[in-house]
């Protein structure tokens, strides 16, 4: 496929990583104490009069913005009405439902995905934000388009405190998708962020079952490095859990930790490695989902 690479309008960058939640409050509590992150602007958004698909009525969606490092965390719960968001929350209940990419035009970064063979879930404008939810191979909505149009698009938020004074702040770096037709999902994304490369790598994840073969990609967009990751035989290891699970490739989001944190942040939860570079990690159950978030370090063998 002959697509030519990205101009100042359609160029993508990911920016932030969207989890649903049960209780936006809660959840934005726990980021505070727990990981560090904020400061957090919440705002309720209610339209009398909404539209989605073949459905009309009203729609109230709960928010709140928040950044982790250079990326920025949306928490959101739609308490009433039906979108992308609405749909995932049904389906899944909580976890990791879509990567926010800021575009310099939002239709001319749309064009170009359809023309990759995405396809437009949604599109419409909130507090000065042009948005467009995209269907991608990895996922339905998986990719929300975010063209600022205005400089206070937060307005009118209420802010929260920016972290506990003994909270450890977590910078997120990374977001793992998991994809069934890596080829294809790789294909895409290369066109979609612009990737000269990468060539993908033939790695084990060590399980407390075994090792488990994947094919495995590590490529940046804006402050994020994305993972994709594609199980090459059936086990028991998350990723192919996720597929057996959900339509929805997007895992987790990641944060690098010291070896201490690592093996201290236990709570029943298994170690896995990557057995070729040494990269072991966890993952961690939260507001945000059941193991949607990725704490990873390189340390020495951890004796049984």
């Amino acid at each position: 496929m002959d697509v030519e690479r990205p101009d100042s309008r359609s160029r993508l960058q990911a920016v932030q990583i969207c989890f649903v939640v049960d209780d936006v409050p809660k959840a934005t509590q726990e980021c505070v104490d727990r990981f560090g992150w904020g400061p957090f602007q919440g705002f309720t958004a209610d339209l009398p009069e909404a539209s989605y698909r073949d459905w009309t009525g009203p729609r109230r969606t709960e928010v709140a913005l928040g950044m982790a490092g250079s990326v920025q965390v949306e928490l959101i719960h739609v308490h009433a009405g039906r979108d992308a968001i609405a749909t995932y929350q049904t389906r899944y209940g909580r976890g990791a439902q879509h990567l926010g990419l800021v575009c310099g035009e939002r239709d001319a970064a749309l064009a170009r995905l359809v023309a990759l063979g995405a396809r437009l879930d949604d599109r419409n404008e909130y507090d000065g934000v042009r948005i467009a939810f995209v269907d991608v191979p990895t996922g339905p909505a998986m990719f929300e388009l975010l063209e600022p149009v205005r400089a206070d698009a937060a307005g009118g938020a209420t802010r929260q405190r920016a972290w506990a004074p003994d909270a450890e702040r977590l910078a997120l770096d990374r977001a793992t998708v998991v994809a069934r037709d890596f080829d294809g999902a790789l294909r895409f994304f290369r066109e979609a962020f612009g990737w000269a490369g990468p060539e993908p790598m033939r790695m084990r994840l060590r399980t407390a079952e075994g090792a488990q073969p994947f094919l495995r990609v590590l490529a940046r967009s804006g402050p994020l490095e994305i993972e994709l990751l594609s199980p090459l035989s059936s086990g028991n290891d998350p990723y192919s859990r996720h597929l057996a699970g959900r339509d929805h490739g997007l895992v987790h989001a990641s944060a690098r930790v010291g070896g201490d944190r690592l093996l201290a942040e236990d709570e029943g939860s298994s170690l896995y490695e990557w057995i070729e570079s040494g990269e072991r990690f966890r993952l961690v159950d939260w507001a945000g989902g059941v193991g949607a978030l990725q704490l990873r370090a390189e340390v020495a063998a951890r004796a049984d």
